[in-house]
């Protein structure tokens, strides 16, 4: 669908995300990125990728995800020669975004019990106001309460809980005062299935360069 988009409307350029799974996986044979670089060449772009993990980029959270940056050749008589942004190596804690809150977002302490610290592991990952670590990536399934993948705050009446809303807006990058109309559970999965904005901000920004 995107080729399709592309071959109509031909941008001058254009930036997509996918997974990191995306670097390895292959259809019939043939790597998947092999194949989509094929026919976006065919259509007429240079491509760029890199793979890039928003902890590097002011977010409290380690998600690592594929961008593609195109640019269409007739605009460009030689290779644009773009860079993508590099991001900053220190790494700022979620702590300093946990919030407090007695009643909403609770896990129940059947549920804790008999899923959440069932087994003794390495599992969940629990945060508090004083964690000075990147969160695991936000998944758009995380209202379902996954403890492996998930991450929860030490907090509330039952000692337990979801990442908030604000929370969650946080490790992705996006200001508070941002509002989502939906329920909680649609809220979870726009979220996981959105970009880091600031990451997504200084890949534009390398684009521009090369437009100016």
């Amino acid at each position: 669908n995107i080729a399709e988009i592309l071959r109509e409307k031909k941008p001058i350029s254009f930036i997509l995300e996918n997974v990191s799974g995306l670097l390895t996986h292959k259809s019939k044979d043939k790597k998947t990125l092999d194949i989509m670089f094929s026919e976006l060449e065919k259509i007429g772009y240079e491509i760029n990728y890199k793979l890039i993990d928003s902890s590097n980029f002011g977010v409290p959270q380690i998600r690592r995800r594929i961008f593609i940056v195109g640019f269409l050749k007739k605009h460009f008589p030689e290779q644009t020669n773009f860079n993508f942004p590099k991001g900053n190596k220190s790494k700022i804690g979620i702590g300093k975004f946990v919030e407090t809150h007695k009643e909403g977002y609770c896990i129940s302490k059947k549920l804790q019990k008999n899923y959440i610290y069932k087994f003794k592991d390495n599992f969940p990952e629990v945060i508090n106001k004083r964690s000075n670590i990147q969160v695991k990536t936000l998944v758009s399934s995380y209202h379902k309460i996954q403890r492996i993948t998930g991450t929860f705050v030490k907090d509330g009446k039952t000692g337990l809980r979801l990442l908030s809303e604000n929370e969650c807006k946080a490790i992705m990058g996006f200001p508070k005062k941002f509002i989502f109309p939906v329920s909680r559970t649609q809220m979870y999965r726009q979220l996981g299935n959105a970009v880091v904005v600031p990451v997504v901000k200084e890949i534009a920004k390398e684009v521009i360069k090369v437009l100016a």
